[in-house]
């Protein structure tokens, strides 16, 4: 037997009784030590936790402005110093910014701003494009604007500031400066922002191309961009900005610039000014980058040279239908089939392009649903970033334009075929709903739905099928056409009822906080109105013990 030597079995189950060397026992598991450490331990980034009370005594305060005292001084500023390096450090520079914003949001009238249920945590579909929270203002003598103004060497009662517009210029070219002059442009005033554009050079076509040229200073082009106040002020960026887009600089994808296009497309949407101007810039820009000649590609170019080059520029200029796959840039993945890499700012740009004009928005729509093939469609559909920028952005228009309806009608067309696999996807379901609800024929919502009923095993399988089932009214189809419009309709006066609850909730709550503010001022007059009667009933009673002494 080899050297097996056989053991008797007594009272041992058979499979025991022949082994070679020791019965070795269970091995017990180890428990997995617990991570300490902070999910984004190790990462460079900043997690902003959302709380629901800021809570702020009076000693609380009086140390935050004994600790502005210490770190700015208490001295008029004498020109750039300790602070302004302390700006550029890497530890002390956040310090100053969450400063600044404690500051501002500890004030009394942004306190239930910030408290309010309203500003919890961003909504995933804004966080996708890019869209910034709006946040209170610190007001003009607050400990927040005098910080400021001593971090930017500001002069008071000054005509012609004389350390400011070198202080922001170095801050706008340093890493960590230049996220504390953003957090500068997002919280300060508007008075302090005009300041800002004025002393920065910001309204200066040479001074915006420098800082478009650099590495770091172009995102603070972005935030300016995005954080503008008035609709003068965007006129006023636009004509400065305008020419880094048409010389095609900004629009190059080597030059690593196209988050100034988005943010200018999104100033022109939100303001709604210079939105002809904005499509006419890109269409040259593409061009140029297209097929680009000697210096065509260039920022720092005479007013003789620019004025020679509009007219090359013009007869290079590309239709916009031409324009949209070069802004998105689809590159499918040759690991994953499934997923696509697009380019962020084109897509996002693309979005606030189709918030401009409906009459602006046809030659953009069918770039999207011509140009792209129905695979290309679909792969953007299922990406999470081109549902919600292209998508969306087509199925989110006003239902009344034609040129949106034909762009969703075409879209349908395009996904024939495609829609099961849509609808049982993570993200894609979200786009067959929404364009279920888009479509405004009854004929195309029958297309729809007939494709899904035929798969209807395959939609129940996972939860994302069921609710398509349920948004579309798929089993109610297979009962019948007119049980299936029936639900449609309940569908969307149900949909319609809760949206005019909402509206009136908003209307109440605004009715309300001015009830609030009429009743508060009812007080204070009350009370005024007490002390003064209090006051005279005083005087009247000394008047009578004079009386009564005299007497």
């Amino acid at each position: 037997l080899g050297g097996v030597k056989l053991v008797s079995g007594i009272n041992k189950p058979a499979e025991t009784t022949m082994r070679r060397g020791r019965v070795k026992g269970k091995k017990k598991k180890k428990k997995k030590a617990e991570n300490v450490l902070a999910p984004h331990a190790g990462m460079m980034g900043i997690e902003y936790q959302t709380a629901s009370r800021l809570l702020l005594d009076s000693s609380t305060e009086d140390a935050l402005v004994a600790l502005t005292h210490t770190l700015s001084g208490t001295l008029p500023t004498e020109g750039p110093g300790e602070l302004q390096q302390m700006a550029c450090h890497p530890s002390a520079g956040p310090l100053l910014i969450i400063l600044l914003r404690v500051l501002t949001y500890s004030q009394v009238a942004n306190k239930k701003a910030w408290q309010s249920d309203e500003r919890k945590g961003a909504d995933m579909s804004d966080f996708r494009l890019g869209i910034l929270k709006p946040e209170p203002t610190f007001q003009e003598g607050s400990s927040a604007h005098q910080l400021a103004q001593r971090i930017l060497c500001w002069q008071p009662n000054v005509e012609k500031q004389q350390f400011a517009g070198d202080v922001i210029y170095g801050l706008s070219g340093e890493p960590r400066g230049s996220h504390l002059l953003e957090t500068l442009l997002r919280i300060g005033s508007d008075e302090f922002y005009n300041m800002i554009i004025e002393c920065g050079g910001f309204d200066k076509p040479e001074t915006i191309q420098d800082y478009c040229s650099h590495d770091v200073s172009n995102f603070v082009v972005q935030t300016l961009l995005s954080t503008v106040r008035t609709r003068e002020q965007a006129e006023l960026l636009w004509k400065i900005i305008e020419r880094a887009i048409s010389t095609g600089y900004v629009l190059d994808p080597k030059n690593k610039r196209r988050g100034i296009v988005w943010r200018a497309t999104e100033m022109a949407a939100k303001h709604g000014v210079c939105q002809r101007g904005v499509l006419k810039a890109i269409r040259v820009g593409m061009g140029v980058t297209d097929k680009p000649q000697e210096g065509s590609n260039e920022l720092d170019v005479t007013e003789k040279d620019a004025k020679k080059k509009k007219k090359r520029q013009k007869d290079l200029a590309l239709s916009m239908q031409e324009c949209v796959p070069k802004l998105v840039n689809l590159t499918p993945s040759e690991s994953d089939g499934d997923r696509v890499t697009l380019d962020a700012a084109g897509s996002r740009a693309l979005y606030h392009l189709l918030r401009f004009e409906p009459h602006l928005c046809t030659e953009v729509l069918e770039g999207i649903v011509k140009s792209f093939t129905s695979g290309e469609l679909e792969l953007i559909a299922k990406d999470g970033l081109g549902s919600r920028c292209i998508m969306d952005g087509i199925l989110d228009g006003p239902k009344e334009e034609l040129a949106f309806a034909d762009a969703r009608k075409t879209l349908l067309e395009k996904l024939n075929g495609r829609l099961v696999t849509l609808a049982v996807d993570r993200v894609g379901n979200h786009t067959i709903k929404k364009l279920f609800k888009g479509l405004t024929k009854w004929e195309d919502k029958a297309v729809l739905t007939s494709e899904l009923a035929q798969s209807l095993k395959r939609l129940g399988g996972n939860a994302m099928g069921r609710s398509v089932i349920e948004a579309c009214s798929v089993s109610e189809f297979l009962e019948g056409q007119e049980a299936w419009k029936t639900a449609v309709r309940k569908m969307e006066r149900r949909e319609e009822l809760v949206h005019d609850i909402l509206a009136i909730g908003e209307e109440e709550k605004k009715a309300a906080k001015t009830k609030r503010k009429r009743k508060r001022h009812k007080k204070e007059e009350l009370i005024d109105n007490d002390d003064e009667g209090i006051s005279t009933k005083e005087s009247r009673a000394e008047e009578s013990t004079n009386v009564e002494s005299i007497l």
